[in-house]
């Protein structure tokens, strides 16, 4: 191939990519913030994002109470999504517990179990020694409605219930901390 015609396929190339460049320019995305978090007009559930609102929700309490999101509300709350089954949960409860033991007051951790028993939810709490919210998601709906795809996965929100940051896998607790202290120095 002579150096014109690999000058012409380069060209060609570049062009190519210019072009569909400017058509997506020209065609724009959408602010996937603007769908997410609730059911849309088409009554589709939009995965909750950073920067949107947490959805709200209300689920029994491994003290056979009732608790809904609100609750927290004027808290930096973090919603940790797990299971007994879940090997990496364990370490990351453990973590939830010290920084829960570092914010007095000033953290609400709502631990969402999907789909174990209340009995199964007491005994981990008891065997980790838990002191905050561990709530049922008994049947998943919670779970499906955050459009969790993996245990554990951590929502970090601000004192007003603003989404601002997602966790998918084991988060850290060193990652958590930076996460709490960077949000206090905004309120």
């Amino acid at each position: 191939m002579s150096k014109l015609n690999r000058l012409l396929h380069w060209l060609a190339a570049i062009l190519s990519l210019g072009a569909a460049i400017a058509i997506l320019n020209g065609a724009g995305l959408p602010n996937r913030r603007d769908y997410s978090g609730l059911l849309d007009k088409n009554g589709l559930v939009r995965a909750p994002e950073v920067d949107s609102r947490a959805p709200a929700f209300t689920l029994p309490t491994a003290s056979a109470r009732a608790l809904k999101l609100e609750q927290a509300r004027g808290s930096v709350t973090i919603i940790n999504f797990w299971a007994t089954w879940c090997q990496p949960c364990r370490r990351e409860m453990r973590d939830l517990q010290m920084l829960y033991d570092s914010y007095p007051g000033r953290l609400r951790i709502l631990a969402v179990n999907l789909g174990e028993s209340l009995q199964a939810a007491r005994d981990w709490m008891i065997q980790l020694g838990l002191a905050y919210d561990i709530l049922l998601d008994r049947h998943g709906a919670l779970t499906a409605r955050y459009q969790v795809r993996g245990l554990p996965t951590t929502f970090v929100l601000d004192s007003d219930h603003i989404i601002r940051r997602v966790y998918y896998g084991a988060v850290h607790l060193e990652q958590l901390r930076w996460d709490l202290n960077d949000l206090s120095t905004k309120a």
